[in-house]
């Protein structure tokens, strides 16, 4: 891995402009190949399509793929998204963009692209890093505007063109960072693999129904009052005092724990499989394992995370909360910014609550015991 000034990039480039980093990735070796994305295609739970065109007409097909030597006709694309929720072995591409946090990050697409084929120029409303696997492909980008969208087909929307600004051939651990807005076309010059690494951007829908979920949970949720109000002169008109007091009681709510803890959960949701272990753990079991030195790592794709301006005693992971006492702080810590955990990280061992939180996440699937 080459250097990276990160601070360098944050301040000239993130949300900013595209820019190609050539040679991130040294001696870049691909840990998949194209058989093995072509497995995922044929899960029924995992996001997959094929993208051809065939003279000059564009045909989308939707996974799970189950006939791959018709779909795969002419110029296609294989596209499977949330790879790093099944496969541990791409986690390396993902860990250059560390510097960024855990719910920023939305997942790890792979591609595999044979000679001439792409799928149009399009726009993406996500930041993204396209790692070059194997092979070579050429990448334009134009500046922000207002494009036409057109749909070649009804699943794939594409734009009619744009003048480039960057117009490069990446090779393999090149990288081309692309922010939300800039259109973009990328064209396989022969048979390769691209890694995008795609960091989402609440919008302000999402956070409206986080607030919503919360007071339909009944958590928050508050009656609007107004004793001791005088008589309405005309019944019709509502006063400027009537409409702020109602905005401040949902600017109340807002700015309530509880609506912060809603937005973490939604913040921490990626849609992680569940995969429970053949037979589940007793805490009992969990305990005797952990403090005897086996550790834990956590499952493909697990990102948690948690408020850092104090200690609120939660954690999340795919959208549920899980507690903590203060005793646990430096375990909870541990839990969420690393991949593997083991008893001799802290002098002190877990309390029993946190092995029952732990004994939870085994059975869920979260953690995975290394031994």
């Amino acid at each position: 891995m080459q250097t990276f000034d990160i601070d360098h990039f944050l301040s000239h480039y993130w949300q900013q402009k595209p820019v190609v980093i050539r040679g991130l990735f040294t001696e870049f070796s691909d840990p998949i190949d194209e058989h093995d994305l072509a497995g995922l295609a044929q899960e029924e739970e995992v996001d997959s399509r094929i993208i051809r065109c065939v003279d000059d007409k564009w045909d989308v097909e939707q996974g799970p793929i189950t006939d791959f030597a018709s779909a795969c006709k002419g110029a296609w694309t294989l596209l499977v998204q949330g790879v790093d929720r099944y496969i541990h072995d791409v986690a390396p591409v993902i860990e250059p963009f560390r510097f960024l946090p855990n719910w920023r990050l939305d997942d790890l697409m792979v591609s595999f692209a044979s000679k001439d084929a792409g799928v149009g120029a399009h726009i993406d409303l996500y930041d993204v890093f396209l790692v070059q696997g194997k092979g070579s492909r050429r990448w334009r980008v134009g500046p922000p505007g207002g494009y036409d969208g057109i749909f070649p087909h009804p699943k794939l929307k594409q734009i009619a063109g744009f003048d480039p600004v960057i117009d490069e051939v990446l090779q393999p651990g090149d990288v081309l960072y692309i922010p939300p807005g800039w259109p973009h076309d990328g064209k396989a010059l022969e048979d390769c693999l691209t890694y995008s690494v795609g960091f989402r951007a609440p919008d302000t829908h999402q956070l409206a129904d986080s607030l919503s979920f919360m007071l339909e949970s009944g958590a928050g949720n508050a009656m609007y009052t107004d004793a001791k109000r005088s008589p309405a002169e005309l019944p019709a008109l509502i006063s400027e005092s009537e409409i702020q007091t109602l905005k401040e009681q949902l600017i109340k709510t807002i700015q309530s724990d509880d609506f912060t803890h809603a937005m973490l959960a939604s913040l921490s949701e990626q849609g992680l499989p569940e995969y429970p272990p053949e037979q589940l753990y007793s805490q009992q079991d969990v305990t005797e394992a952990f403090n005897a030195g086996i550790p834990l790592a956590s499952a493909p794709g697990v990102r948690g995370i948690a408020l850092a301006t104090d200690r609120s005693g939660v954690f999340y992971i795919n959208g549920e909360g899980f507690s903590y006492t203060a005793d646990d702080e430096d375990w909870a810590e541990i839990l969420v910014n690393s991949h593997i955990i083991d008893v001799q990280m802290r002098d002190k061992p877990p309390s029993f609550a946190f092995f029952e939180t732990l004994t939870t996440l085994i059975n869920k699937g979260y953690w995975e015991w290394l031994g």
